[in-house]
């Protein structure tokens, strides 16, 4: 079920993210660009941080039979499920680019909403065949900010609040 949380999160931050984004990308102008990319990941890190701190804080609290170390395997589990839709998406698009048969470009930049403006700034273009297989592989290290910020995000809290107690 944590999990599927975990996934419900990062929908949650790609929707409140492509308002935002969409909102913004009507400007030409590079400046606005930027400040809708720091706002868009800005919401993605906010969200999965806040709720890698309350998982956190709700596993001490709880204090099942399970161990620290089991906890801290689950919240990389966590990580990855929050990490799951970008990295397919990447792949998809890679294998779209690589082919040249579909275009899933424009499809990536939506289902990545938080990263809207950071692909445009890599390629304004919708059409994969505009992409070079270099553009794709800058893309690749986007798939795992969500998993980044909600591991840290989660063992901090978890040390924090586990001597906090102590």
């Amino acid at each position: 079920m944590k999990y599927l949380k975990s996934l419900a999160m990062v929908i949650a931050a790609d929707v409140f993210s492509l308002f935002i984004g969409l909102t913004l990308a009507g400007s030409s102008m590079p400046l606005v660009k930027g400040i809708s990319a720091v706002c868009t990941v800005g919401i993605l890190v906010v969200i999965m941080a806040d709720f890698a701190v309350k998982t956190a804080r709700d596993d001490i609290k709880n204090r099942r039979d399970v161990s620290d170390g089991k906890k801290i395997v689950s919240a990389f589990g966590m990580g990855l499920s929050a990490s799951a839709p970008a990295f397919l998406s990447w792949i998809i698009l890679y294998i779209s680019v690589s082919c040249k048969e579909f275009n899933f470009y424009r499809w990536h930049k939506i289902i990545n909403g938080y990263f809207l403006q950071i692909y445009n700034f890599i390629n304004a273009d919708a059409n994969s065949s505009a992409l070079s297989m270099n553009e794709v592989w800058v893309m690749f290290p986007l798939a795992f900010i969500p998993a980044a910020v909600f591991i840290t995000a989660y063992i901090l809290a978890f040390k924090r609040t586990l001597f906090a107690e102590k």
